[in-house]
């Protein structure tokens, strides 16, 4: 770093640190300035009296070739040692100024690395308070949660032992029986409306029946109920899966459409329960339906629903 470059960043530290320089004014800025031009005038003239247009010309050879006399190199030197002089109080002018400002720099950054601990020390304090905060907050909120969960727990508790009774084994079974019904049922379906024929005949109609609904799954089918001249009783019909089924019981609205089968219709296979409330959906819907005749009703999904007739 060349020494005007590091004068002015110490004046510009020492301006930063909020200090002045007693004894250095800004005219000293321009201190070498007058100097380098005194030296550059007399280096031309020096390069002229030797005819060299150039530094890289001016050598040994130049000073001693015919032509230059020792009065032209007197001259030459003289004015040269004159510049020199001159100019040497403010060589050392400069000098003492530029010990000064490093001095002054010096202190300067001594000043910036305690500021910059004191922040460091600051910010670290600053971190350790937080940290506590944190801490006493985290504790606050696992006392709370934990308190919440311990209430929850108990009244969980409480009520589990208030209305569940204790299950006896042959209740056990019964539920266990009930959920392996409803899981057979599952995969069945019952036809309707299907006359009675033959038993041998009966896997032929219900082959054709899912065939009008463009299906061909494998089952078994065996007709339920007792026997009577004047109704005939449905036929259940055991899938291989629940997913067969569902596709069916979709497919079953299209026999309406079926010139051989539009008086048959297939519902699911319903618990005596699940039956009874569906024929009670089934009563209320005739209700409504008569007193409506504009709409037309049908049951989903458990529910009466209706819409406008087409």
């Amino acid at each position: 770093m060349g020494h005007c470059t590091l004068y002015i960043m110490g004046l510009y530290t020492v301006y930063i640190m909020g200090d002045t320089v007693s004894d250095f004014s800004i005219g000293d800025l321009d201190i070498l300035k007058g100097v380098g031009a005194d030296m550059n005038s007399w280096i031309g003239n020096f390069r002229t009296a030797l005819k060299c247009k150039s530094q890289q010309e001016v050598t040994m050879e130049k000073l001693t070739k015919p032509g230059i006399t020792k009065d032209m190199l007197a001259k030459i030197l003289f004015e040269g040692y004159q510049t020199v002089y001159s100019h040497r109080d403010k060589f050392e002018s400069s000098r003492v100024a530029m010990e000064k400002l490093k001095s002054e720099l010096i202190v300067a950054q001594r000043s910036v690395v305690k500021l910059q601990q004191q922040l460091l020390d600051s910010q670290e304090k600053l971190l350790e308070t937080q940290a506590g905060q944190l801490e006493e907050m985290s504790s606050v909120v696992d006392t709370a949660v934990d308190r919440g969960i311990r209430s929850y727990s108990q009244v969980v508790s409480r009520t589990i032992k208030d209305s569940v009774p204790v299950l006896s084994e042959q209740t056990l079974k019964k539920v266990v029986q009930k959920a392996v019904t409803d899981e057979d049922r599952s995969r069945n379906v019952v036809v309707f409306g299907l006359s009675e024929e033959e038993s041998k005949d009966l896997d032929s109609k219900i082959s054709s029946l899912f065939e009008d609904v463009e299906e061909k799954p494998s089952f078994e089918a065996v007709r339920i109920g007792e026997q009577s001249d004047d109704t005939n009783r449905p036929v259940k019909v055991c899938l291989r899966n629940s997913e067969t089924v569902h596709r069916i019981l979709l497919k079953a609205k299209n026999l309406r459409k079926s010139p051989v089968y539009r008086k048959v219709y297939v519902q699911p296979d319903r618990s005596p329960e699940e039956r009874a409330k569906h024929r009670a959906l089934v009563k209320e819907m005739r209700r409504r339906a008569n007193e409506d005749p504009e709409s037309y009703y049908f049951i989903f999904s458990g529910e009466i629903c209706h819409r406008d007739k087409a």
